[in-house]
């Protein structure tokens, strides 16, 4: 969560108290589908979709695979009511619960990958590159949630300025290559935070 030391016990109980009451309203969800990568020239396409991969950084990250996996992760909308209920009544505990949801939305993330790993035997996957990260632009994000069928499978939308809803959400594409997982592909370099990172910041990482 960025503490640069060990919290006092006072600051964990309440670490505790809100992993807790944050478990009990999430709804964790996610959806994820399959297509073959058409490329043509420098563009990259998904099969039976209208639409191709626009910038260099989602190419790169799904350089030597042959397919890609859309992938949307959730907290639910609950989350959402659970966080701005906070942000009125406890703006420590928002602060608090706020971070617990993004590292849960994250492993939530993770899970889906590790699903699609178990049905797609023979595979190995890259790391989830959200829509919004590099030069990948978050205006892809409206219709990669129409590939999955977000909207009726998981309640995930997407605003006319691009801002998901659930605010706790993931959409982005896994690349999926024969052969062993290469580690080395995610790194800060490749997040769109990097800038701005409290993480790196204080010298650690997410």
């Amino acid at each position: 969560m960025g503490y640069t030391e060990e919290p006092d016990a006072r600051i964990s109980a309440v670490i505790d108290e809100c992993e807790a009451e944050l478990l009990k309203e999430a709804r964790p969800q996610f959806v994820w589908r399959v297509f073959n990568i058409m490329r043509a020239g420098h563009d990259l396409y998904l099969s039976d979709c209208d639409f191709y991969l626009e910038g260099k950084d989602i190419a790169e990250h799904l350089r030597g695979c042959d397919k890609a996996a859309v992938v949307c992760s959730t907290l639910s909308s609950d989350t959402d009511r659970f966080l701005k209920k906070l942000d009125v009544s406890d703006s420590m505990k928002a602060v608090i619960s706020d971070a617990l949801a993004n590292a849960m939305i994250e492993q939530v993330s993770e899970e889906a990958r590790q699903d699609i790993l178990a049905n797609m035997p023979g595979y190995s996957t890259t790391w989830c590159y959200g829509a919004g990260y590099g030069d990948f632009p978050i205006e892809c994000a409206p219709l990669l949630i129409a590939s999955v069928d977000a909207v009726r499978k998981i309640g995930v939308c997407c605003t006319a300025t691009h801002m998901l809803t659930p605010r706790k959400t993931i959409i982005g594409v896994v690349g999926l290559y024969r052969g062993e997982l290469d580690k080395k592909r995610r790194s800060c370099e490749d997040c769109n935070a990097k800038d701005t990172c409290r993480f790196r910041a204080y010298g650690t990482r997410c």
